[in-house]
This record gives C-alpha cells, structure tokens and sequence, in this order.
C-alpha cells in the first residue's frame, strides 16, 4: 500500500464474464476493508461511472492500481484501464483466517469477496484453485490463506464485506 501523499487514481470497473455489478460492489467493499481502495468522499467504495450506468468507479493510489484490478479481474469483472502486471511476493508465513457473519444467510454473497482478496494477492489461492475454503451455503465461515502480514487486512476486509451484507439484509 502506498503513501499518504501518494497521488490517487480513479479505475471505472466494468461487467467481465460476471455481469452483476452488484457483486462488483461486494468485492470493492472487501477490497476498502483492506485498504486497497479508498472510500468516496460520502463513505462508499463505490459510485457510478457517469453517464454510463453499466460500470462503476472505485478510487485507489497509484501504487494499489495494479492489484485492485487484478482482484476485479478475478472476482469476474474488468477495468477499463489497463495496467501493469502485479507481481506478488511468495509468502513465508502462511497462515488461515476464518471468517463468518453474524447473520448466516449472507455468507453465501462472499464468492466476490474472496476472490477479490485472492486476486489483489492478499490471500492465497487454494490448491483447487479456490480463493476459500468451506460451503458458503452450508457452513457457518469461510477459511482463506494469506502470509502472516496481510492476515489483519484480510479480517478488516471480511469484517467490512460482513457489515455491509448484514445491512441489506
């Protein structure tokens, strides 16, 4: 993540092979919660793109860009700016969070989410290529993996996905 005086960047997030920008904005409030987006001036992670109601703008710094689109690219949408490639470093401390709401209907909206964090390479992907662990129908949490020093971004970012989801609701 960069510095606070770091220069911000606008990206415009359009429908990829998911086309239900509404899970774009679970995925972006994940992404907020762990600080690799930055809210809006009014709290949301998200506002439409103006005139185009068919995508949507989130705000980072310059430095995040490339790894916010990427957990877009893997959460089933796109950018429209195209940027670098992200290069991840390989964990050495890996560790698993386990995370779950509250309310237990909305677990099953954390597809996005999840698969956000896997792909700003906050979390690990699993060897089946999931981005979690567990049903998200049937179980009460979901398990990820991440090195030790994104763990506390990754519960932030659940915590938020979960506040959010539990307010619609």
């Amino acid at each position: 993540m960069g510095t606070d005086s770091e220069s911000k960047r606008i990206l415009t997030v359009v429908r990829g092979p998911e086309t239900d920008l509404g899970l774009a904005v679970i995925a972006a409030v994940a992404l907020c919660g762990a600080g690799l987006t930055i809210a809006f001036p009014d709290g949301s992670p998200t506002r439409p793109a103006i005139p185009d109601t068919g995508s949507l703008e989130v705000q980072c710094l310059v430095s995040d860009g490339p790894r916010v689109r990427r957990g877009f690219i893997r959460a089933g949408f796109d950018t429209i700016e195209m940027l670098p490639d992200l290069n991840p470093t390989a964990p050495t401390n890996v560790v698993t969070v386990t995370s779950g709401p509250e309310k237990q209907d909305v677990l099953q909206y954390a597809d996005p989410a999840a698969d956000a964090l896997c792909g700003a390479g906050l979390t690990i992907q699993y060897p089946d290529g999931r981005s979690y662990a567990g049903d998200l129908i049937h179980d009460a949490v979901l398990e990820v993996r991440c090195d030790q020093s994104n763990s506390a971004a990754v519960k932030s970012a659940f915590a938020a996905t979960w506040f959010v989801l539990q307010q619609g609701r």
